[in-house]
């Protein structure tokens, strides 16, 4: 069996400038700092990051936008972190940043589209509005929907609660938010978890995310909101 296992530094080493990362978390609670701690020292830049919002000034993406590191953000809230308006607004076009705004649901459904293979979604949210500018509108049985396209990328970080070796993961609480999703939907897979524990100590009733989607496993993990 590959040894899945590494540093931080190693598991972010194959990420280069221009690349797409999924990053799971909720205002960054489910967000693995230890991942985006070590993208940071790499320092990559003009990446695409998917996730559900900027995090906050210091935590989770928003350490990303704050050194300059992203170039698109398809995002579905980013009011708590300042700094995204701020870069959306510059002169400057090195330090300038796109922001894509999607309905939350509507996010996590294009997630899940492009971990499943579906060629899109429908969804009637947006219908009329500015968001349904360029996109295609389909009538079913009377009703008018959106076909939403769905979202995959190069890298997805998780954060996990306890991982075993071969990857399987469960998570504590509400810091599950979009990882399982996302473990389906990107080409290369890395959970930063809290425990690692050896292949069998996890009930498989209680494993969330399955190690056949997982490719590197950081521990090393902090408890959430210390």
């Amino acid at each position: 069996m590959k040894n899945k296992i590494m540093t931080a530094d190693e598991a972010v080493a194959t990420i280069k400038d221009g690349d797409s990362i999924m990053v799971g978390g909720f205002m960054a609670c489910g967000t693995p700092e230890i991942l985006i701690d070590a993208l940071v020292r790499k320092n990559v830049r003009h990446l695409t990051i998917i996730c559900n919002d900027a995090g906050v000034p210091g935590r989770g993406v928003g350490k990303l936008i704050s050194n300059g590191q992203v170039k698109k953000l398809i995002a579905s809230h980013v009011g708590l972190n300042p700094e995204v308006a701020q870069r959306m607004n510059t002169d400057v076009e090195a330090d300038k940043l796109e922001c894509i705004l999607v309905p939350q649901g509507t996010l996590a459904e294009r997630v899940r589209a492009g971990g499943a293979g579906l060629g899109g979604i429908l969804t009637p949210t947006g219908v009329g509005t500015i968001v349904a500018e360029g996109k295609q509108v389909i009538s079913v049985q009377g009703r008018d929907y959106l076909l939403e396209e769905p979202l995959r990328a190069d890298h997805a970080f998780l954060r996990g609660s306890v991982t075993d070796k071969f990857g399987n993961t469960t998570y504590n609480g509400t810091t599950r938010t979009f990882n399982p999703m996302m473990a389906t939907a990107a080409d290369n897979v890395i959970v930063g978890t809290c425990e690692i524990v050896e292949i069998g100590e996890i009930d498989p009733n209680h494993v969330v995310t399955s190690g056949i989607f997982v490719d590197a496993i950081v521990g090393g993990e902090k408890p959430w909101q210390i």
